[in-house]
């Protein structure tokens, strides 16, 4: 019996995907190569991110999915207002993200690139997003690493923080 396979290739919302025998999948290599080369060549306003989604080699069996980028081209997440940021999030945000992308937001327009969870209560209210305890939500992103704290009271997203939020936003 012949084994199954598949290749799957998305790149900035395009997709080309190949299932069947591993015989059949094989028979476009060619196709494959040719496909990933006009990626590596097509120019884009997203160009770095499609640099670096095509110029990957990839094996016959890889799949290449670039992950979601909601940043600038500096790695940045920008939003004119939280209003903006927060409807970027997906329905489904929990609760401890969505005080993530709220200290977040704070900390990119504090001049000290930090925030409290008193500025991250007090801009959830105004948007209409009241949540019972936001102490809790923040020490649960310190738990998972994704903010740290400063100082007493004072509080920054990590690296890892500001990478998650790349993937949950559209």
């Amino acid at each position: 019996m012949e084994s199954k396979a598949r290749i799957r290739i998305a790149v900035n919302g395009g997709e080309f995907e190949i299932e069947g025998t591993e015989d059949f999948v094989n028979s476009y290599a060619d196709t494959i190569k040719s496909f990933t080369k006009i990626l590596k060549e097509a120019p884009s306003s997203a160009q770095s991110e499609q640099e670096a989604a095509a110029g990957r080699q990839f094996s016959i069996f890889e799949s290449a999915e670039p992950k979601p980028s909601s940043g600038t081209p500096n790695g940045k997440l920008t939003a004119a207002s939280f209003g903006e940021l927060y409807y970027k999030a997906p329905k489904s945000i929990s609760k401890t993200d969505i005080v993530l992308l709220a200290s977040y937001y704070i900390q990119s327009k504090n001049d000290e690139g930090t925030f409290t969870t008193q500025e991250v209560n007090k801009l959830l209210r105004e948007h209409g997003i009241d949540l019972t305890n936001t102490s809790h939500f923040n020490k649960l992103n310190q738990d998972y690493k994704k903010v740290f704290k400063m100082r007493q009271g004072r509080y920054k997203v990590s690296e890892e923080g500001v990478d998650h939020l790349k993937t949950i936003l559209r």
